[in-house]
């Protein structure tokens, strides 16, 4: 039986770290606490298409945060206060941390994806390796070309 779970990736751009909001937060105070507990979050909230949900249903409050990531549980609720300033995250009504810009950040793989692509890679190198083997082949086309022209 075929194991086809399903993955999710967060792509970071090379120049993430030297955005304005990020370089204000770790130029606080515990600063690098704070980045380190974003990138959590961001990870958190993945399956979610960025909100904040235990479960898929309750919203996350900042102690089952602390929890969840491992940090101090006031450090947690400093650093949502401070994101929330940024503009990195978005409370909405019902109490859900929604993280902002999220979806720029977000891929989607499986097994079964991941096997399509081995697949079609293993397809592509097998044609690189025949055209390698026959160049008598390429001549004769392009002589063929020449004569029909």
């Amino acid at each position: 039986m075929a194991d086809n779970r399903k993955y999710y990736y967060l792509k970071l751009k090379d120049n993430f770290f030297d955005s304005e909001e990020l370089i204000i937060l770790e130029s606080m105070e515990n600063g690098y606490i704070y980045s380190n507990i974003l990138l959590k979050l961001y990870l958190k909230s993945l399956k979610n298409d960025g909100r904040l949900l235990f479960n898929n249903k309750i919203p996350y409050n900042p102690n089952l945060i602390a929890k969840v990531i491992r940090h101090n549980p006031n450090d947690v609720e400093k650093a949502l206060k401070i994101f929330e300033s940024l503009g990195l995250i978005e409370v909405l009504e019902n109490g859900t941390i929604y993280m902002s810009d999220i979806q720029s950040m977000i891929g989607k793989s499986s097994t079964e994806a991941d096997r399509k692509r081995e697949y079609r890679k293993r397809i592509e190198m097998e044609k690189g390796q025949m055209s390698q083997l026959c160049p008598l082949d390429i001549e004769l086309e392009r002589d063929l070309e020449l004569d029909t022209n």
